[in-house]
């Protein structure tokens, strides 16, 4: 009879959809190499957030959980000490990211025996309880596609110890490029044959959030590129809001969407450009990650003023002399800077809403972002 009632509140308009709703959760990654600027700052602006996830505990080849950011020193205890006094929710990270083939199978072995597997659920469960946080956040990255069965077991059996003891799991995955925008060259039938490391129907049953990490895009979407290319434009997005929506699109045919959350990135990369020599495709050399207030001293450095591209992000081009004459790329190094800033980000909001996702999770927060985007945070 109560369900009956409040559905006819909503139908007449004296309850909004939006009230009937879940909350939308506001979380940010702090990672240990810049500890002291991440922590300060998330203290100082906690009334804007709804979880912290200190980042991160790492998982080693020998499956121990290594913490390599001393979670019981300062500056986190002042910072958990203070979440929690103001309810924040804290879902600390464990990250593994398994480069050589040899960590890969390392990892695959871990999660495919059953004794180990088992082992390290206690693990995980036992960190979590004894430093009472409300969760874990596991963020197991890079991994081989045939690991898939044994890392939904995986996570089901995670789930299912974490909530006995009142906990939640949180997820955090790789965004999932349409084939046919990733690959756009290639057959229909090759295609098809595309395989995944996470099953996302799985992922999205057992955890209680799924982080998409919406960033990192680069060359990811060949569609988007050869768009860009063909009118001339430079591209090297850290997250075109096009790609967002792509991602988001496919992730949630098998995800719920309220328990979806968007990450958003608060960096950027910078680039050298090679030019296009004997052929229409400009390159694009790394040169190294650049965060906002990076990005922007070099700018004012340059006297440049950084534009909006297409993509809803911030990025300028300068050159410089390398005292070299090379008769096929001239005198100059030419560069690329691209990166996130708080409007870029209040744009992927604005997406995470009319999708009506779960919320947004913010990587990173390390005294290098743009200050404003606490303002973003605050004003959901």
């Amino acid at each position: 009879m109560k369900r009956i009632a409040l559905y006819f509140l909503i139908s007449v308009g004296f309850i909004s959809q939006a009230n009937a709703l879940t909350s939308f959760d506001k979380a940010v990654w702090i990672p240990y190499w810049q500890k002291t600027a991440g922590a300060s700052t998330t203290l100082q602006n906690l009334d804007a957030v709804t979880q912290i996830s200190p980042f991160a505990f790492e998982l080693q080849s020998s499956g121990e959980i290594k913490d390599v950011m001393k979670i019981d020193e300062e500056p986190w205890l002042s910072l958990i000490a203070e979440a929690k006094n103001k309810k924040i929710k804290i879902y600390p990270s464990i990250l593994s990211y398994a480069q050589t083939d040899k960590e890969k199978n390392l990892l695959w072995l871990l999660l495919a025996q059953k004794k180990r597997r088992d082992a390290h659920i206690r693990d995980i469960v036992s960190l979590v309880t004894t430093n009472g946080f409300d969760g874990i956040d596991i963020d197991y990255e890079n991994k081989v596609a045939s690991i898939k069965p044994y890392f939904s077991v995986f996570l089901q059996d995670l789930s299912k110890a974490l909530h006995k003891k009142g906990k939640k799991l949180i997820c955090t995955v790789e965004a999932r490029t349409p084939p046919e925008s990733r690959y756009a060259t290639t057959s229909k039938v090759i295609l098809a044959r595309v395989e995944y490391s996470n099953d996302y129907k799985i992922i999205g049953n057992a955890c209680d959030q799924i982080r998409l990490m919406a960033y990192d895009q680069a060359e990811d979407d060949a569609q988007l590129m050869f768009a860009n290319r063909d009118v001339g434009n430079l591209y090297r997005p850290v997250a075109d809001i096009e790609w967002v929506k792509k991602i988001l699109t496919l992730a949630l045919r098998d995800i719920p969407a309220k328990k979806l959350v968007l990450g958003v990135a608060t960096y950027g990369n910078k680039y050298e450009i090679l030019p296009a020599v004997g052929t229409t495709t400009t390159k694009y050399i790394r040169v190294g990650s650049m965060n906002f207030n990076y990005a922007d001293d070099l700018a004012k450095s340059l006297n440049i003023i950084p534009t909006r591209n297409n993509a809803g992000e911030l990025s300028f081009t300068y050159a410089t002399s390398t005292g070299i004459q090379n008769q096929a790329l001239g005198a100059y190094k030419q560069y690329l800077v691209w990166y996130s800033d708080s409007v870029a980000i209040a744009d992927k909001i604005r997406i995470a809403k009319l999708y009506k996702l779960g919320g947004v999770s913010v990587f990173k927060i390390d005294g290098g972002n743009d200050p404003k985007v606490w303002e973003v945070l605050r004003a959901q």
